[in-house]
């Protein structure tokens, strides 16, 4: 049986950040295997390659005047497909960085950012056979906790994000899986800690295991 590739795009919940008791506090990092990503890659059937691709602070399309323009997710989603191909699933999990307060936008225009994002994936592979599969994943929803020197109202603008993401994906062909059916975000109202990485995983490895078939089966 063939291995399948699969490349994780996000943010420092693909990363693996933990929750923060607070702002001064220096990051720490989840450990590998107990991160979603591989957590998912272990319960999927078969083999699989599972690549994290995670940068705390990432964008979808937004560059960031404070942490760097490289947090922004569109300067480096073509060369990490490219970098990884072939592959049979893209997941991309992104937008909860949009919702900083310096940003100041809506559920809406952090959306358009994905669909942005989807429009150079279809294009980068309109030439190719057979491109990846991709899935969208919404981020787990920003809580009243998040530092409000960092996020401002961020919980209130991301309301819809859900909403908005289900659009992008019926109308680019891609999938959509809403990471609040089954994970909230921690004591700092950003990150995931170990128990909601596992129960992610799980929950993305019943949706990635449909996906594959369903290719495979083509």
């Amino acid at each position: 049986m063939p291995v399948a590739t699969i490349v994780c795009f996000g943010d420092s919940n693909t990363w693996g950040c933990p929750p923060y008791a607070n702002i001064a506090q220096t990051p720490d990092r989840i450990p590998h295997e107990r991160r979603w990503a591989q957590i998912m890659g272990r319960a999927l059937p078969g083999p699989v390659q599972i690549i994290e691709e995670g940068l705390s602070g990432r964008t979808t399309v937004f560059d960031d005047p404070i942490e760097g323009i490289h947090k922004n997710g569109s300067r480096t989603l073509i060369p990490v497909i490219e970098s990884h191909a072939p592959m049979d699933l893209l997941i991309i999990m992104l937008g909860t960085n949009d919702f900083k307060d310096q940003f100041s936008i809506t559920a809406f225009n952090s959306a358009r950012g994905m669909l942005t994002l989807i429009q150079m994936v279809k294009g980068h592979f309109a030439l190719v056979e057979r491109g990846p599969e991709v899935l969208i994943v919404t981020p787990p929803a920003i809580g009243e906790a998040a530092e409000p020197a960092i996020w401002g109202d961020g919980h209130r603008r991301c309301a819809d994000h859900a909403h908005y993401l289900g659009q992008v994906a019926t109308r680019t062909g891609c999938f959509h899986y809403d990471a609040n059916r089954v994970v909230r975000a921690g004591i700092d109202g950003i990150h995931l800690d170990e128990s909601a990485h596992d129960v992610l995983g799980m929950a993305l490895a019943r949706e990635v295991a449909a996906i594959l078939a369903m290719r495979n089966a083509r």
